[in-house]
């Protein structure tokens, strides 16, 4: 059997600001896509204090993954040391669905989140767990 490999959906734009991450995801996400995400957090981090940062997580349009994708993700979340992050899915095309995947996620993951309508709130928050 080959491994094909496939192009990588999906798009990031990624912002820090004092210690908060800001990403900004178009989906669909697939494997390859957060492969490349865990590499663009890994050469962020000379930037961050990583004792004491958080990250903020846009989502837009078709936010959902593979089987394959989202364990890759949960396990690369194992890896991740954030104080806190917020998720914004209210621009996804499930926001319900979005939210109960990530949930599943970010909890086996041991990560504390919160899901958010208003990105202010969201970063309002994010700032009162890293200070």
């Amino acid at each position: 059997m080959t491994n094909t490999v496939f192009p990588k959906h999906g798009n990031i734009q990624t912002d820090i600001d004092r210690n908060l991450v800001k990403l900004n995801i178009i989906g669909p996400c697939n494997l390859e896509f957060i492969q490349d995400m865990e590499e663009q957090m890994i050469a962020l981090r000379p930037q961050l204090d990583l004792a004491n940062y958080a990250g903020l997580i846009v989502l837009h349009g078709e936010a959902l993954a593979t089987p394959e994708a989202l364990n890759y993700f949960t396990n690369y979340l194992k890896t991740v040391k954030a104080k806190a992050v917020a998720l914004c899915v209210k621009s996804t095309f499930n926001p319900s669905i979005t939210q109960k995947v990530l949930t599943k996620a970010y909890g086996e993951a041991g990560i504390n989140h919160k899901f958010f309508e208003d990105e202010e709130l969201a970063v309002s928050w994010l700032r009162h767990c890293i200070k």
